[in-house]
């Protein structure tokens, strides 16, 4: 599943990597796409993103067409 996560100030992709992968940013909040399996691991990301003193403002997972859940 895929995550949108924002967070607050202008964020270097290096320094997410391999967390998130940077999308976007307007110099007050960088918005980052974030790949998980579960919503645990999404939990363990943002503990991560946190760690490295990155304020999260928000997150929201999205649909993706065509994706199973389960494993392969």
């Amino acid at each position: 599943m895929r995550a949108v996560v924002v967070v607050a100030g202008e964020v270097d992709e290096r320094d997410v990597w391999p967390y998130a992968v940077w999308s976007d940013s307007n110099g007050t909040s960088t918005t980052l796409t974030v790949r998980v399996h579960d919503s645990q691991e999404l939990v363990g990301v943002l503990a991560a993103l946190t760690d490295l003193g990155l304020e999260v403002t928000s997150t929201h997972l999205v649909d993706e067409p065509g994706a199973k859940g389960g494993t392969a």
